[in-house]
């Protein structure tokens, strides 16, 4: 389920750096989703994100022709200790 967060919070998930997913569409709403490990909060009011995407992926082309992307972004989550093995 997806939960609403305020803008101005977000940079809170971002940070120590989760794995993000970087989607675009481009020829014929051809779907691409790219996975990224470098990214940083570069604004927080209005939230901006920098991140990399070289010329030779994919994704650089779809971005040139929509100027348009989507980052999703896994909340993490506190493990537990497996006590199973002592």
């Amino acid at each position: 389920m997806m939960k609403d967060i305020p803008l101005a919070r977000v940079y809170q998930l971002l940070e120590p750096g989760p794995v993000m997913l970087l989607l675009t569409t481009a020829r014929k709403g051809r779907a691409n989703v790219m996975t990224m490990s470098w990214h940083m909060m570069v604004a927080f009011m209005p939230p901006l994100v920098a991140c990399v995407v070289s010329r030779a992926d994919y994704s650089y082309a779809a971005l040139r022709v929509t100027n348009e992307c989507a980052v999703s972004w896994r909340k993490r989550t506190k493990r537990r200790a497996d006590t199973s093995r002592a």
